[in-house]
């Protein structure tokens, strides 16, 4: 993935203030026609039981460089998606410039999804 990934899963240990800080994120929905059917299997609810579980997938050295720079978006994870109806897919991994993860309600993966699913 070259852009950006935003997410308003703010629930979620990997959204630092709208920005997934994974090194990588999955994305399910391998039988997907709508964003609905998609759901990020990365999501970890926010606790210290899930910080710590996920702390081999936090993207550290991006988070540092984010840090120093307010211009640039520093943290780019890979996205694996498995969701072959959509036209970002490529070899199951995402190639759209920026993706938007849906989870403003979510307190697991089933209330998230990738809003940036667009059907071939």
């Amino acid at each position: 993935m070259s852009g950006t990934l935003s997410c308003t899963a703010t629930n979620c240990v990997n959204n630092m203030s709208g920005i997934c800080s994974a090194i990588t994120i999955n994305v399910l929905g391998s039988n997907a026609h709508s964003s609905e059917a998609t759901k990020c299997e990365t999501f970890a609810e926010k606790g210290l039981k899930n910080s710590l579980t996920n702390v081999l997938n936090m993207n550290v050295i991006g988070e540092f460089k984010q840090v120093f720079n307010s211009e640039d978006i520093e943290m780019s994870p890979s996205i694996r998606c498995d969701a072959k109806n959509c036209i970002h897919n490529q070899k199951n991994l995402c190639a759209a410039d920026n993706i938007m993860v849906n989870g403003a309600d979510g307190l697991s993966t089933e209330k998230t999804q990738c809003e940036t699913f667009k059907e071939e």
